[in-house]
């Protein structure tokens, strides 16, 4: 590459690309009440592991982001439940808000 330039990174989904870290993303929302598609997990691929990015509530406008190692894809430790349970408690927070705006409409 030239300087100047750059190079676009594709995103992937978390489900396919990372299926033991969606899994423990699925318990630990299921802990907090939260359905899978109140968040939309995405995956880029580095030299150094995974980028990982969450997209949480109705309108996914709420983010969350983590770096993991390949090994952490493979075996998810406590830092990722760490990471799910903080990005649950953001979008249950949120669904909370939302629900109570749509009540006031």
């Amino acid at each position: 590459m030239q300087m100047g330039e750059f190079k676009l990174q594709k995103e992937e989904s978390l489900r396919i690309t990372a299926p033991n870290v969606y899994k423990r993303m699925i318990e630990t929302f299921e802990k907090y009440n939260i359905h899978p598609y109140d968040a939309h997990g995405t995956v880029i691929k580095t030299q150094e592991g995974l980028e990982i990015t969450l997209r949480l509530t109705n309108h996914f406008t709420e983010i969350a982001h983590a770096k993991i190692s390949l090994d952490q894809a493979q075996h998810p430790d406590e830092e990722i439940s760490f990471f799910f349970e903080q990005a649950a408690e953001k979008c249950k927070n949120q669904l909370i808000t939302d629900y109570f705006k749509m009540i006031k409409l």
